[in-house]
């Protein structure tokens, strides 16, 4: 039986853009936006980061941002993966306030966590942008999800490379008629 090798690759923001969302307020709006990494490896199922883009004009240039804002996922492949993105409807500061502050107590409890399990494993610490968003789901006015996708990443880069993936956005419920697209940097 053959061994799959693992492969480090960084995976980080390019742009964003809406074109068959109607809301108006994507001409100069926040969105909250997450990306998950699906089975980067056997013990691994899912890799979450999430964040906010600011849109003018349906759309957002990540490329003019330092690398740490940039960066989504730094992470061992074995084999392939795939990508989901989701993408909310616009928020008000207090809620990108809010989610950053859920954000910060799901890190800080899974930190607490980590150091009594005596550092196992950092699996739940990445999950903590995932658990924010759920926390706000469960709430009457929580922002809904106007654009999702999914692609498949058949083949790594080469070491030293990088290819531009991207995911096409559709409409929850829709998967007719494309609403967008996320493109993200994969570097071997």
């Amino acid at each position: 039986m053959a061994t799959k090798t693992k492969r480090l690759i960084e995976v980080l923001l390019v742009n964003c853009e809406m074109t068959g969302v109607p809301e108006r307020g994507l001409l100069k709006s926040r969105n909250l936006g997450s990306v998950d990494m699906i089975w980067p490896r056997a013990s691994i199922a899912k890799k979450s980061a999430a964040r906010e883009f600011v849109f003018r004009k349906g759309k957002v240039d990540f490329t003019s941002e330092p690398w740490a804002k940039r960066v989504l996922f730094r992470e061992e492949v074995e084999g392939h993966t795939a990508f989901t993105a989701a993408i909310t409807e616009p928020v008000t500061v207090q809620k990108v306030r809010k989610f950053m502050k859920l954000t910060a107590k799901y890190a800080l409890k899974q930190g607490a966590d980590f150091v009594e399990k005596a550092m196992l494993g950092f699996g739940d610490l990445a999950s903590s942008p995932v658990d924010a968003l759920a926390a706000m789901v469960g709430e009457n006015d929580a922002p809904k999800i106007i654009a999702q996708g999914v692609v498949d990443l058949e083949e790594l880069p080469a070491e030293g490379e990088e290819i531009l993936v991207t995911v096409p956005l559709f409409r929850p419920k829709l998967l007719k008629g494309q609403t967008g697209s996320l493109t993200l940097a994969v570097r071997g």
